[in-house]
């Protein structure tokens, strides 16, 4: 028979029935048997397939094998070679992709020309890097079903977690919804394992922000394999429909589960009765920042004219400009007056210097009218200076991921007791004590205040009762009048082993990790144990969603 040079190994297999032939790599191959078959000449073909071995070989496949496209096909050296090679590189673009993603790289960067030269010319195999939307089409959809599945896998091994969430708005003007999972730090077998960890579990656009869509929101994100039973906390912010939320559709939904709101945010809230009982310095830090924020030179003059005063006076001061203070930036405040209490002696004469260059600057004429009472402003911002510390310090000591629930509710009655107890001050103080003790009353021991807040901690009664689970608290509570059925799960099984569990605290060791204490103690305590590590891991603030909407907001810009 004539070879038909023009005939390919793909156009033989299309003359006979699916399954019968393969061609891989340019060659024609006999499905059942595994050989190659010369594909030029079709007799060739025909004689392979009328032949004894092959009619044998064909029965033993199909009845072994329900479908002939199950059968394994013989693949080229060749072809084995280029799918290993595509398959690596198909990690590479993978792991490519989530690098970017992570260091917060836009995938349009690697379409730069300058940037693919250099890939070209000092990176291997750099020329035949993908586009940015090859990346984004095939690659990150990958990514992000791996992010998921490990998120999958940390709430899998956690057991117990609290559920954190809160709203923000994004360049574009959409609700946003960030619901955070906070997991379980006491499942671990050593004290560095007892940090809790937050992981975003979705991000929700809404049309409205109500109670119905924050409610439909959360719930179609613990729909994901998530055991309703084992969410401890649902932790938000102040908002009415948050605690509707909660009250009318979550506590029927997660039944050992408690809400707070986040005791950061409160003593945020206390705090601001400084700013509104001191409007002199507020109103100095307010006007210092204006001074410098859109006047570059005048920044490079005040370091200037500061390191030359520095040195005149022999003082060991910093030069560095004033703070700027944010709202939203927990702290910042109390940062600047700190600042300004050290730096303020010298702000007459550079605002005199600076008059002279630009005379009829409004905001400087008015920080010169607020600097003429600056003996007064001196003494306050040293109050403030030496009193604001502590606020500060529990802002901060809230925002951490350690294990601190237990001792939540002693941190804001011991900065209230000592507030109140300071009698020796002027009125002005004695009034700003007064009022931030009454607030933070209000918030955590509504019973006893006679001041009614709109806002208050819906767990104060839990925080109270969780102190029990602290070996070195225990000892010192009375047990009787401890609000223990605020703890769901706290039951009567729990009780029984209360009094023994007291008697054995005593005897611990108090440099001891509360990790490793219930991990030692859990045989003897079982049902204290379970209970305990439930709720240790509840995590008293929503810090982690504030970072969240941050993040996100470096991510999705408006040219983004």
């Amino acid at each position: 028979s004539k070879k038909a040079k023009s005939v390919s190994a793909a156009d033989r297999v299309k003359q006979y029935p699916p399954g019968v032939l393969h061609s891989d790599g340019g060659k024609l191959f006999c499905t059942y048997c595994n050989v190659t078959v010369d594909h030029y000449r079709k007799s060739s073909v025909n004689r392979h397939l009328d032949s004894s071995t092959h009619q044998k070989r064909k029965v033993e496949i199909q009845s072994t094998t329900a479908n002939d496209s199950l059968a394994k096909k013989q693949k080229t050296v060749t072809s084995l070679f280029q799918k290993s090679t595509e398959n690596r590189e198909a990690q590479n673009y993978k792991f490519l992709t989530d690098r970017d993603v992570c260091a917060n790289i836009p995938l349009e960067k690697l379409d730069n020309k300058k940037l693919c030269e250099f890939l070209r010319r000092h990176v291997a195999n750099g020329g035949v890097i993908p586009s940015s939307a090859q990346l984004r089409r095939e690659y990150l959809p990958k990514v992000a079903e791996c992010h998921k599945q490990e998120i999958m896998e940390l709430i899998k091994r956690s057991g117990c977690l609290s559920v954190v969430t809160d709203k923000s708005t994004d360049s574009q003007d959409q609700y946003v919804l960030h619901i955070l999972f906070v997991l379980q730090g006491l499942n671990g077998e050593d004290a560095s394992d007892s940090k809790l960890k937050a992981v975003l579990a979705d991000t929700m656009y809404l049309q409205a922000v109500n109670y119905n869509t924050i409610s439909q929101a959360i719930v179609k994100c613990l729909n994901m394999p998530v055991d309703f039973n084992n969410i401890s906390a649902f932790i938000s912010d102040n908002a009415t429909y948050m605690s509707k939320t909660y009250n009318q559709v979550l506590q029927g939904l997660l039944p050992n589960s408690v809400h707070l709101t986040c005791n950061a945010h409160m003593v945020v809230l206390a705090n601001d009765i400084w700013r509104s009982n001191f409007p002199e310095v507020d109103k100095l830090i307010a006007t210092v920042k204006k001074v410098f924020k859109y006047c570059l030179s005048r920044k490079l003059h005040f370091k200037e004219y500061l390191q030359s005063a520095v040195q005149v006076v022999g003082s060991n001061l910093r030069v560095k400009l004033p703070p700027e203070p944010v709202k939203t930036r927990w702290g910042s405040w109390y940062a600047a007056t700190e600042y300004h209490a050290q730096y303020i002696t010298f702000y007459p004469t550079f605002v005199e210097e600076e008059m002279e260059i630009t005379p009829n600057t409004q905001v400087l004429k008015e920080l010169k009218r607020l600097l003429d009472n600056s003996e007064t402003l001196q003494v306050q911002l040293n109050l403030l200076t030496s009193y604001g510390k502590e606020l500060v310090y529990l802002i901060k000591w809230f925002e951490s991921c350690e294990i601190r629930v237990h001792q939540a509710y002693n941190k804001v009655v011991d900065l209230s007791e000592q507030h109140s107890g300071d009698a020796g001050i002027q009125n002005q103080r004695i009034k700003t004590f007064t009022e931030v003790t009454d607030k933070l009353t209000s918030y955590y021991n509504p019973d006893s205040s006679e001041r009614t807040s709109r806002f208050t901690q819906p767990a104060h009664q839990f925080l109270k009762a969780v102190r029990v689970f602290d070996p070195l608290q225990v000892c010192m509570l009375n047990l009787d009048t401890l609000p223990l059925d605020s703890i769901p799960g706290f039951n009567r099984s729990c009780k029984t082993e209360l009094e023994c569990y007291q008697f054995h605290a005593k005897e611990c060791n108090s440099e001891l990790s509360l990790t490793t204490f219930w991990r030692f103690v859990e045989p003897c305590f079982s049902n204290i144990a379970n209970v305990g590590k439930q709720y240790l891991s509840v995590i008293p603030k929503s810090v982690d969603a504030e970072q969240s909407i941050s993040a996100y907001g470096q991510v999705f810009t408006a040219q983004r």
